[in-house]
């Protein structure tokens, strides 16, 4: 967590105050106490980095790329809308420990789940997935704009 910039205090210039170096040090491992909870008991997916996803266009099509390190193809779920995806997982733990012989524990286990918004529409039907090392990668193509279509009305003016 960086924290904002502040002015020098430890001199004896403007900001001097003998009593701000206690307090910096309590802050600081106020700070450290909380980052120590937050990266043990706070799971990833809280924080929305459980997958991380590149979205871009490419060919006609619109490429999703979701990192899914330690997570079974066959575990993942995926449904293709005409303007999301939505992707689930679940990550099983790899091995069998008794909780009170855990000394710390920051990798997650459990469901995870991402709805990732599309800057176009596209055509679900004919989405293709590849899952390789890790990375899942998603074609979907985009769905040709309609210039065409619809009803015209006319207007009508009074004179």
């Amino acid at each position: 967590m960086k924290r904002p910039e502040l002015p020098e205090r430890r001199g004896r210039g403007l900001w001097w105050n003998p009593w701000m170096t206690g307090i910096d040090r309590l802050q600081e491992e106020i700070s450290r106490v909380f980052d120590d909870f937050a990266s043990r008991f706070v799971p990833p997916v809280l924080g929305g980095g459980a997958v991380s996803v590149d979205v871009y266009r490419k060919d006609g099509n619109v490429i999703v790329e979701a990192e899914m390190p330690g997570i079974d193809p066959r575990d993942v779920d995926i449904k293709v809308y005409e303007d999301k995806v939505l992707l689930r997982a679940e990550k099983g733990a790899s091995r069998e420990v008794e909780s009170e012989d855990v000394i710390r524990s920051e990798r997650y286990y459990g469901k995870i789940s991402r709805v990732i918004s599309l800057p176009v529409e596209v055509i679900p039907e004919k989405a293709k997935a590849k899952f390789k090392n890790g990375l899942l990668v998603i074609a979907i193509p985009e769905k040709e704009l309609e210039e065409e279509g619809g009803y015209r009305i006319n207007i009508e003016t009074e004179d």
